[in-house]
């Protein structure tokens, strides 16, 4: 009785990069492998004047500029050492044991989100991706499951699939992208966020450097005062 009266949320989503990867980008990671940057195309998706889907098509050929071959194994390859946030294992599993779900929403690369999602025990995840031929190489377009600017609309269909209300609902990010996603939930926590626009639309701030430090925001009693 005592572990249910203290389980306040039905579902914890975690945004990706910057979160539960200790790195703003895994996307950037690749273009810092490559020795290239997007700002051009970044500015022109925060201006509305590209959508998700160009946006990932100008970043994939950055990448095919350098590597015209490149595949699905490089990926995989370049972003393997892509650095895990401590206590990334104990929050997942403790959530998990008071019996709420843990779910990766992310506008990062599907191949790293499966990956953490598999290795620490995720119930679900969505995350966008790059497409690729019969033989594995980069077509240069993308896979769009998670809109940049509407995560919101990624939470919620977590949320009808497991028939959750989203009053029951905590989340977790870090950049203004997460905003939308905060406004959707019952509960949201900016973990180190990006700047103080993010701050102030998160029920709560934690600034730490393990995730662990999330916990008592969802498990523990009412009125815990934030970390700051």
């Amino acid at each position: 009785m005592a572990e249910r009266q203290a389980r306040h949320y039905d579902i914890v989503a975690f945004d990706m990069d910057g979160v539960l990867v200790d790195y703003r980008s895994c996307w950037t990671w690749i273009h810092d492998h490559f020795g290239v940057d997007n700002e051009a195309s970044l500015d022109a998706f925060l201006e509305d004047r590209i959508d998700d889907l160009e946006f990932m098509r100008r970043d994939i050929a950055l990448w095919k500029e350098r590597c015209p071959s490149i595949c699905m194994a490089d990926l995989r390859t370049i972003l393997e050492p892509l650095p895990i946030n401590p206590g990334l294992g104990e929050t997942v599993s403790e959530l998990q044991r008071r019996g709420i779900r843990t779910a990766i929403i992310s506008g990062g690369l599907d191949i790293v989100a499966e990956r953490i999602a598999a290795q620490y025990g995720f119930d679900d995840c969505l995350a966008n991706g790059v497409q690729c031929d019969h033989e594995g190489k980069l077509t240069g377009e993308g896979l769009l499951r998670v809109e940049l600017k509407n995560k919101a609309a990624a939470l919620q269909s977590l949320l009808d699939r497991y028939g959750i209300a989203k009053q029951r609902a905590a989340c977790v990010g870090d950049s203004f992208i997460d905003i939308a996603m905060f406004e959707s939930c019952g509960l949201s926590i900016a973990f180190n966020p990006s700047d103080e626009m993010v701050a102030k639309k998160a029920t709560h701030v934690v600034r730490d450097k393990s995730l662990t430090a999330i916990l008592p925001y969802i498990v523990g009693p009412a009125g815990v005062a934030p970390r700051v």
